[in-house]
């Protein structure tokens, strides 16, 4: 936990939205919540965004390039953590945390006590995803034991193209070589080709633990490098 208050800047243009946060986190003392007035990310003040540790939106109101948005805030503001709030589903759920490195999620209806445990978690650097949404990735997760295995100095994850960690996204939310390729604009045959690659270069047997290597670095791996999937359950 960080030394000082967790602090929260909502990114919603619903003065009533920002009342009803602030009502369920008023008896939490160790979280300052603050608003942009303003529903859209690239709108946000830079003071404001270095000023916060967490930032919540709503991804039903940002649209279908919510994960553009999200990435470009991080590659400014490198000390921030997203909590996504929303009612999607799973599947663009996880596009959204996955493509953009957002490392929270929370439905609309969500308690006040889940709200702060959420962001006392972001705050400190972990990772807040709904069981619902993890579940379909748990028996995948469990592969990493070999991962830690090969050191992080011979770890292959860091020389990565944009457009194979994108290929490794899109299979881990379990789209086809054929969807791949109509999104990345490559024949079939060549998204088949990098994924052999991959799976040479990270030691992977087969497809589930390359998705399994994937979602360790995106979502479960720390400072030290070592797995914190305690870290993503609500509880």
């Amino acid at each position: 936990m960080p030394a000082s208050r967790a602090r929260v800047l909502l990114v919603d243009d619903d003065a009533h939205f920002f009342e009803e946060v602030k009502n369920r986190l008023q008896s939490e003392r160790d979280i300052v919540i603050g608003w942009s007035q303003t529903g859209i990310l690239d709108d946000v003040a830079d003071n404001d965004y270095a000023s916060a540790d967490v930032v919540m939106t709503d991804s039903d109101k940002q649209g279908p390039d919510l994960a553009e948005k999200v990435s470009k805030v991080k590659g400014k503001f490198g000390h921030l953590q997203f909590l996504i709030i929303g009612s999607a589903e799973d599947d663009s759920v996880t596009m959204i945390l996955l493509e953009s490195g957002a490392r929270g999620y929370l439905d609309l209806q969500t308690s006040g006590d889940h709200l702060a445990s959420a962001i006392r978690r972001l705050a400190s650097g972990g990772t807040w995803i709904p069981p619902h949404i993890l579940g379909r990735y748990l028996d995948l997760i469990q592969m990493v034991e070999f991962l830690p295995k090969t050191g992080a100095e011979n770890d292959p994850w860091a020389k990565f193209t944009a457009r194979e960690q994108r290929v490794l996204m899109m299979m881990a939310c379990g789209k086809r070589d054929r969807e791949i390729s109509n999104v990345i604009g490559v024949h079939e045959s060549v998204v088949g080709s990098t994924i052999q690659q991959l799976m040479h270069r990270t030691g992977a047997v087969n497809r589930p633990s390359l998705i399994a290597y994937y979602l360790y670095h995106k979502l479960f791996r720390n400072a030290d490098g070592l797995p914190t999937l305690d870290a993503a359950f609500e509880n």
